[in-house]
């Protein structure tokens, strides 16, 4: 074919690649801090694991363990959350042992027969610094796996590194015999230098599978000391390293102190929850003594306690149920009035102990005649925790759909009256989601004016958005480029708590 000139010269075709909107953040992610460390929290740069059922959780800390306990209260909870986040508290100073260098081979392909028929085997290992050469090594003799690496390990013994047969793995492990973070181990060529792979018979490196694409090492580490912590420390760790949960509960009985401090801490965080369970019915007093009047007082409506004489882990079952709204459903948000808690036997209450949680914003399990409910589904001081939670959620979304507006856009979002309209649609998107899921309704406004909305009249749709012209910018906005304020009024559609129902009747 003669030489042509591309198609580009008469079309020229390019693609704008569209970035990613940014993702919305979780409201359904439980933090449950623990001082125990399980066999999990054995070194020191694992701050939190992540886990989809109880047996998961049992596996990691033990059965018995208060970890494990708590967590069978969150799984026994339907629907809850797909998952829960479990992370370390560093309750007393404590010393992690060293741990070994490992080379784990992959899993095995090679017969026994076939590693039988090896007589003058040889491979090299690095051990730190130091190249170690293994050679003249004889498997004709074994009749295992294990004694395979018994004949291995004759010869490498003496520069203290054991192999031993992995039969669940169903793979060869070289470990150092001493512990530390010195003992790297590597394979290696003769030579000293990375591995080359061999085609030799001979070879064990290849044989054993210790050079194959699913081997790896893991370095010894030099034992440790964690220092004791503080609740706020272990937070403020966690949260720059993890910071995607929502709500969060301490596995160890706290002093009013320690819930002060805490409570102070998620209150000044990025929109979260602590859960809290009493059992101490001064906590239940109007006294300014109580450290839950004093929250309730300061109006730190980003605390749930409950009321519990024997449960100290209740609110993990309550929480599991709160947190499992799925806002992009519809019909999805709930009030935690009237909920079950499965695993919680509820407790009888006095109608006094019942004003006194009431007052205070404290929530209680127990019965209404024959049948058990939460009451009254409040953060303290009274406000209810699922205009706490869609309100969070909702600021979320707006944040993330105004910033992909402009960031999704190949060219510009301009700063003319049309190019403000672009996020007055995104803010109302997400209004028309809070409709959907059930957060805002149509309703009568009473808040101050604002546009075009006055007070007293009915929001329609359950929400009413403006943005004023960007005429009356002012020259400094203008020059930096900031849109003017929109401004959002809502609806919320509340629940129905209680009714008073009153019967005429004729003779």
């Amino acid at each position: 074919m003669p030489t042509s000139l591309p198609l580009s010269e008469i079309v020229n075709v390019q693609l704008n690649v569209q970035p990613l909107a940014p993702s919305r953040r979780d409201f359904g992610v439980l933090n449950l801090m623990t001082p125990e460390a399980g066999q999990v929290f054995n070194d020191a740069h694992t701050l939190y694991a992540e886990y989809a059922n109880a047996n998961s959780v049992e596996q990691a800390f033990g059965s018995h363990s208060v970890t494990a306990q708590a967590a069978r209260l969150f799984f026994a909870q339907t629907p809850r959350p797909k998952r829960l986040v479990v992370s370390r508290w560093v309750r007393i100073k404590r010393t992690l042992a060293a741990t070994h260098s490992k080379l784990y081979g992959g899993p095995m392909t090679a017969t026994l027969e076939q590693l039988k028929a090896v007589s003058v085997g040889y491979f090299s290992i690095k051990v730190g610094s130091s190249l170690k050469n293994y050679s003249k090594i004889n498997l004709s003799t074994a009749s295992s796996y294990e004694e395979i690496a018994t004949l291995i390990t004759a010869k490498t013994s003496t520069d203290k590194l054991t192999v031993r047969w992995d039969s669940t793995g169903q793979r060869f492990i070289v470990e150092a015999d001493q512990a530390g973070a010195s003992r790297t181990l590597s394979l290696m060529n003769s030579d000293g230098q990375p591995l080359t792979v061999s085609s030799s018979p001979s070879y064990l490196g290849t044989l054993l599978k210790l050079d194959s694409a699913d081997a790896y090492s893991v370095a010894g580490t030099d034992a440790v000391t964690l220092e004791a912590q503080s609740l706020t420390e272990a937070l403020s760790q966690l949260e720059a390293r993890f910071n995607h949960w929502y709500a969060l509960n301490i596995l160890h009985p706290l002093t009013d102190v320690q819930i002060k401090e805490v409570a102070n801490w998620v209150l000044a965080a990025d929109k979260k929850i602590l859960g809290l369970t009493t059992s101490n019915p001064q906590h239940l007093e109007p006294s300014f003594l109580n450290v839950f009047k004093q929250l309730a007082d300061q109006k730190n409506e980003r605390v749930v306690a409950l009321y519990d004489k024997d449960n100290p882990h209740e609110v993990l079952s309550w929480l599991a149920r709160a947190l499992s709204v799925n806002f992009a459903g519809n019909n999805t948000t709930i009030t935690m009035k009237f909920k079950q808690l499965p695993g919680v036997t509820p407790h009888p209450l006095t109608l006094t102990e019942a004003n006194q949680c009431k007052a205070l914003g404290i929530n209680y399990y127990t019965y209404f005649d024959e049948t058990a409910m939460v009451a009254e589904g409040t953060v303290l001081g009274g406000r209810f925790f699922d205009e706490v939670h869609s309100l969070d959620w909702f600021v979320d979304a707006v944040q993330k759909e105004v910033v992909a507006t402009l960031h999704r856009s190949p060219t510009k979002i301009p700063l003319t009256d049309a190019g403000t309209h672009q996020l007055l649609a995104a803010v109302e998107s997400v209004c028309r989601e809070g409709v959907r899921n059930g957060a805002f309704a149509a309703g009568v406004w009473r808040g101050d004016p604002f546009g075009h909305c006055h007070t007293g009249e009915r929001l329609e749709e359950g929400f009413y958005v403006w943005v004023d012209t960007v005429d009356r910018l002012s020259s400094s906005d203008r020059e930096a480029r900031k849109a003017p304020p929109i401004q959002v009024a809502l609806k919320l559609a509340g629940a129905i708590h209680a009714a008073d129902i009153l019967v005429n009747f004729d003779r």
